[in-house]
């Protein structure tokens, strides 16, 4: 059933003369005899002895193909066939010779032609597996072939437009570190993937090099648990991962957002020149006989010129989108691909209906900014008709125009950061404050974890929050496990009954003359009970040892 066959070098060896020393492989046994026996003639004394390093373990069974191990050693191999013959005995037959005969990089390669496209970040993932390959001296692949003969791509990867490929490497190589990709699965080691991180975290951040690992990461586990390309352990276990700290804490400060805002403003007179210019361009070429050459578009749009800048109407592109960013918090994506159809300016909703977690959500839409989105024109099912490369371009020079050195620039996605930071701010200034349970909703992270950076400018809401749940005590007391409503408290009977109690003004810090504290509503429900009766005693003080009675509905 299992056969072991010694594949070990043959060496041969002079003592203290270690420049001598050769070896052959297994089938060359002549050319070290005739090595030796050169030796001999020269006077030396040379050694010939075949090593220990290199078996065979092959496994026949009926009614399945040939299974081939490799071990170092004789007890590696006698291991090897004492661990199949019982898993052979329990019924198991589980073919160890995949690993062995596939490496990394056609795994690589199966892994962006059948998993890639079935995610979101298919484009980039692809983009680094062709690096990879191609510092490893293999063949790129091509993405749009990939995307054309995928079954099911992922809806965005489906609808996506690829990208000319030009053949312009986007990153530094890493020709040496990267050929590990080209060993069999089985024999790679965690010692591997720590040179090719030590490498590589010498030309690019650690973030970077941390991500390229998660794809590695994710053709292992797909390999392991999808495929059935068995191992005995991941080569991923044991692997230390870069170290870093690329959390920004960028905020805007003083006048910056007015200077930003200044810049969004110049790019919109750009904007709206060249969104004026199309609408009268666009008539004048349909009309054209012949379909429209580059030339005659150019020539008619210098004609057109001078009369779309006189007759352009301001249109607040860019300023919306900012003002978008800092009142909503969204991502850059879930914006760029907002529809007007998911809008609502009546109920001052936004629907994303594919997020980064992948989970729907609503925005709130202040009404400042719903005044901004109603200036926008609907000559697409985008609300910002523009691309994530030309808002790249924009953004670079509102920031020129801001000012921003590099030092201190800004990102787009500082953006989110300043829109949850001044939630969190808002909210402690408020009476309850806002909990990072608050913020979770208005940021749409999925995992609170990723708020905790925001937590210390919730402190002062907490503060305020405690300060209410422990007032209590100046007003009512406990007595036999009931709550008793003390004399300071000055709250009529009337109040209890009609369900509206008006706080006296000197018991509120805050108050003044004209202010008077919000009442309490409380749903009255008296069962056979004369008003009229009673009405001598409304306006009565309420007793101190009067127990106060909630007249709320109890739900079971």
């Amino acid at each position: 059933m299992a056969s072991i066959e010694n594949r070990s070098h043959y060496q041969v060896s002079v003592k203290n003369r270690d420049d001598l020393t050769k070896t052959f492989p297994h089938d060359k046994q002549k050319n070290a005899e005739a090595y030796c026996q050169s030796l001999r003639v020269q006077k030396f004394k040379p050694k010939l002895i075949l090593l220990d390093d290199h078996y065979m373990v092959r496994i026949r069974k009926k009614g399945h193909e040939d299974q081939v191990l490799y071990a170092n050693s004789l007890k590696e191999a006698e291991l090897v066939r004492a661990k199949l013959k019982v898993e052979h005995s329990q019924g198991l037959f589980v073919d160890y010779s995949k690993a062995q005969n596939t490496t990394l990089a056609e795994l690589m390669i199966r892994y962006l032609r059948e998993e890639a496209p079935r995610n979101k970040s298919f484009e980039i993932d692809a983009y680094k597996i062709n690096a990879m390959l191609e510092d490893a001296g293999l063949q790129r692949q091509s993405i749009a072939e990939i995307v054309a003969s995928h079954p099911n791509p992922c809806a965005k990867v489906k609808a996506m437009k690829i990208r000319k490929e030009t053949g312009k490497k986007m990153r530094p190589a890493a020709c040496s570190a990267t050929r590990f990709i080209l060993k069999p699965f089985a024999q790679i080691v965690p010692d591997d993937l720590t040179e090719y991180v030590d490498e590589r975290c010498q030309a690019v951040s650690k973030s970077t090099v941390d991500r390229e690992l998660d794809i590695i990461s994710a053709v292992c586990n797909i390999a392991i648990k999808t495929w059935r390309i068995h191992l005995l352990v991941s080569p991923m276990d044991g692997v230390k991962r870069p170290k870093y700290f690329n959390e920004r804490d960028r905020r805007l400060k003083a006048d910056e957002e007015g200077r930003l805002l200044e810049g969004a403003f110049v790019e919109d007179q750009k904007w709206s020149q060249a969104f004026r210019l199309d609408q009268l361009v666009s008539p004048e070429l349909q009309q054209a006989e012949g379909s429209p050459t580059r030339y005659r578009i150019w020539q008619t749009r210098k004609r057109n010129l001078r009369k779309a800048q006189a007759s352009l109407v301001h249109i607040p592109m860019y300023e919306t989108f900012v003002q978008f960013q800092l009142m909503t918090g969204a991502r850059r994506g879930e914006s760029l691909s907002l529809l007007w159809s998911n809008v609502d300016l009546e109920l001052q909703t936004a629907f994303l209906p594919e997020t980064k977690n992948g989970r729907p959500r609503k925005l709130p839409l202040r009404s400042d900014l719903i005044e901004l989105l109603r200036q926008l024109p609907r000559t697409s099912e985008l609300v910002f008709d523009f691309t994530n490369e030309a808002l790249r371009k924009a953004w670079s020079r509102m920031c020129n125009h801001a000012a921003f050195t590099d030092d201190d620039d800004l990102h787009v996605h500082d953006l989110r950061h300043e829109a949850i930071s001044k939630v969190a701010e808002i909210g402690s200034n408020t009476p309850g404050g806002f909990s990072l349970l608050d913020l979770q909703a208005f940021s749409g992270h999925r995992d609170v974890r990723m708020l905790l950076r925001y937590a210390h400018l919730c402190t002062q809401g907490l503060a305020k929050r405690l300060d209410m749940a422990f007032s209590s005590d100046k007003t009512c007391t406990t007595h036999r496990g009931r709550k008793r409503l003390k004399a300071e408290a000055k709250i009529p009977l009337r109040g209890l009954i009609d369900g509206v109690i008006e706080q006296p003004a000197e018991t509120c810090e805050d108050s003044s003359e004209d202010q008077v504290a919000p009442a309490t509503m409380i749903t009255p429900r008296v069962e056979n009970v004369s008003v009229e009766s009673k009405a001598s005693e409304w306006n009565a003080p309420l007793p101190k040892n009067v127990i106060s009675v909630d007249f709320r509905r109890r739900a079971a």
